[in-house]
């Protein structure tokens, strides 16, 4: 990691610690609060799958908390610790309530209120660790979810348990493996070595603006990330950089609520000797053009990924016959699938058909060309949505309407 790099991340931790007090002060403590803790492996083999569950570009696995299984876990290699949410069946563990926390993250609305907590046994297969802290977080009580009903795992996996291991991707394979041993890497494979600092890992690559403006720079790895790429709106004003002129203005939304911003097509980022060209990025608005640049698992889960804890290499192993290839919302539907399987329409994209046609926020999809909701997956949706074509859209005691989609020249039509 590059000093500059280290600095910022530093300069920032005081800031915030300056402004937080109390808070920043839990927030460390928690970090380092699962250090001494030595997991159990008591699996046969070095290496086994987990029940896994890929939800459009982010992925789950099932564990069981003090002996009670069917647990489902977000993993984020971008969250510090890992997290409790308030699902029904989580607040029914009676879990104990220790320090608050005051939970930033993603987002221009309030910060996320929340407590650590402390399980006895927390356990993926033959993978256990007890004693084990964690954050627990009124996840539904924020703006991060519009509806209870989109609240649909139970935790996230952070730095605190991933280090540990060695954790393999798959999701042609619907599937996540771990290991407690180095990786032998097999196939078409790139290895990247990458940093940690401050729980963060991040590897070096180069990026492409077109123009002839092209920078070497770090990128944080997230698997918490639905996205492909994102970078610093403050990078491209201070160094005069020319951004495509196909751009459309979107929303993400995290522990801090709702962000908008703009996304366009850059032309390549090169990570070790993969190239990737035309890549959809979220320009983040910033004043530091160090910030936000960021690997998403939408990037990710084009190659079967390998990220060693113990080697520190991340592993990208080619698929065969299948090249890289950015995924556009052409709909302008940002939706979230709910317990029942319907979806729910989280945002409307400006400029784009939905908005023409009429849709709403909170508007609930039930069938799309007469497809129940709840027989199409997040990933199905994805694939629609940047498939132009003319579609019906039902919606939940409201008319259904007819939406026609199309590639946006500079932006999904290079």
């Amino acid at each position: 990691m590059t000093i500059k790099f280290r600095t910022l991340i530093i300069s920032l931790s005081l800031i915030t610690l300056m402004i937080s007090g109390c808070n920043v002060v839990n927030i460390l403590k928690l970090r380092n609060a699962n250090n001494d803790v030595e997991p159990i492996w008591s699996h046969s083999d070095s290496k086994f799958a987990i029940d896994t569950d890929y939800i459009g570009e982010k992925v789950f696995i099932y564990g069981t908390i003090n002996g009670v299984d069917g647990f489902k876990f977000m993993i984020d290699s971008g969250a510090s610790f890992t997290y409790l949410l308030d699902t029904p069946k989580v607040i029914a563990l009676n879990l104990p309530q220790g320090y608050e926390l005051n939970l930033a993250g993603w987002g221009d609305e309030q910060d996320s209120l929340g407590h650590q907590t402390s399980m006895k046994s927390l356990k993926f297969g033959g993978l256990e660790v007890n004693d084990f802290q964690g954050a627990f977080l009124r996840m539904s009580k924020t703006r991060y979810f519009e509806s209870a009903d989109e609240l649909i795992y139970d935790g996230i996996i952070g730095h605190d348990l991933l280090r540990h291991f060695v954790w393999t991707f798959d999701k042609k394979a619907n599937q996540v493996s771990v290991a407690n041993k180095p990786h032998i890497p097999q196939g078409e494979t790139t290895a990247l070595p990458f940093d940690t600092f401050m729980t963060k890992i991040s590897i070096e690559g180069n990026i492409d603006f077109g123009n002839g403006h092209q920078i070497e720079h770090e990128f944080i790895i997230d698997t918490g990330s639905r996205h492909y790429f994102k970078l610093s709106s403050e990078y491209p004003k201070a160094n005069d950089v020319k951004l495509p002129n196909g751009q459309v203005t979107a929303a993400d939304f995290g522990l801090s609520g709702k962000a908008e911003h703009q996304r366009v097509t850059l032309p390549k980022i090169t990570l070790g000797d993969i190239l990737i060209k035309n890549i959809k990025t979220n320009i983040i608005e910033n004043d530091d053009e160090d910030d936000y640049w960021v690997i998403g698992n939408a990037t990710l889960n084009q190659f079967i990924t390998t990220i060693d804890y113990q080697t520190s290499q991340i592993y990208l192993q080619t698929y065969q016959q299948q090249a890289f290839k950015s995924r556009y919302n052409l709909f302008g539907l940002e939706v979230r699938k709910l317990l029942s399987g319907n979806f729910l329409i989280r945002y409307v994209m400006p400029d784009l058909p939905a908005m023409a046609s009429g849709f709403k926020v909170g508007d609930i999809i039930t069938q799309v060309n007469g497809i129940n909701a709840k027989d199409i997956s997040k990933d199905k949706w994805l694939s629609l949505s940047a498939t132009p074509g003319e579609y019906e859209i039902c919606r939940q005691s409201l008319p259904c309407i007819k939406l026609q989609s199309q590639h946006i020249d500079g932006y999904s039509n290079l």
